[in-house]
């Protein structure tokens, strides 16, 4: 009797230890929120690595970086490239670029490295269709929604919104289109611009 006694203590101690093992799991809860937060934030972060680098160009006809002695350090930013054919926003195509030879052709893919030819942006791309409007609507669409979604990726970083835009200039691009590029850009709440150049040494 006395070793029956023993073995059911024996029981009831096991039965209590197991009781315990299970009550101790059941408190540990997987917090599903948690892992949806690190997963959105390792999002977040290698949509930022792999972003366009705007420094990275390929020269060709269509886009020759003008020349320059300055020296400042890239940022992480917009890229807005002024081709002589196109104009993309990081790195994808917005808008076409009217180019004209000298005898008032429209360019060929020969044309492309003269020096004489001229360029435009249609006013079907300006703000009421005015040919004389600073504001490339089509484009300002674009980098409205380029904004936002950079808004949210600083949000996300916990990083302050700064409004950075590089531009990636064909020498060749007249005053003109730069200008109506500045305005538009601003208006998209991008208020530094900067322009890519070839650094040459300073004299």
């Amino acid at each position: 009797m006395a070793e029956d006694n023993v073995n059911g203590q024996e029981t009831a101690v096991l039965k209590k230890q197991k009781k315990k093992i299970r009550g101790g799991d059941s408190e540990v809860v997987l917090n599903i929120n948690s892992i949806m937060d690190i997963m959105t934030i390792l999002l977040v972060f290698l949509m930022v690595s792999i972003t366009s680098d705007p420094l990275s160009i390929q020269q060709n006809d269509r886009l020759k970086l003008a020349k320059s002695t300055a020296d400042y350090p890239p940022e992480n930013s917009i890229p807005i490239t002024i081709a002589a054919d196109q104009i993309l926003v990081d790195r994808k195509p917005v808008l076409k670029v009217e180019c004209t030879t000298a005898t008032g052709q429209q360019c060929q893919e020969q044309d492309y490295g003269e020096k004489t030819n001229t360029y435009r942006i249609d006013k079907f791309h300006k703000k009421d269709q005015n040919d004389e409007s600073p504001h490339i609507q089509t484009l300002f669409k674009k980098l409205e929604e380029v904004v936002k979604m950079k808004k949210e990726e600083d949000e996300a970083m916990q990083e302050e919104f700064k409004g950075i835009a590089t531009c990636v200039v064909h020498s060749e691009i007249p005053f003109r289109i730069l200008t109506e590029i500045v305005y538009t850009a601003g208006m998209a709440e991008l208020s530094s611009l900067r322009f890519a150049v070839l650094k040459t040494s300073a004299r």
